[in-house]
């Protein structure tokens, strides 16, 4: 399922939030997020995984932008759940 997001992650810019960014992550959000199985930290490992070094090093160097993405599929999951749409 998280592969709805490889368009996004293969961009060169994914992780500067530039707005047009921003509208491919929500994109393959909304294709995702009312899915029950759908969890937004594993979404954000998956980020980490296809973006990131070698599982040895510490500090993953795109942490901030990927929690703001997790933050943001959160917030949006927890909408749909609580309008019920």
């Amino acid at each position: 399922m998280y592969r709805a997001f490889d368009k996004f992650l293969a961009r060169n810019t994914w992780h500067t939030r530039h707005p047009n960014d921003e509208k491919i992550f929500f994109l393959a959000l909304s294709s995702v997020v009312k899915n029950s199985k759908f969890n937004p930290e594993e979404l954000g490992e998956y980020m980490r995984q296809k973006t990131g070094p070698s599982p040895n090093v510490k500090d993953h160097p795109f942490d901030d932008v990927i929690a703001h993405y997790v933050a943001a599929a959160w917030a949006v999951k927890d909408y749909l759940a609580a309008t019920g749409a």
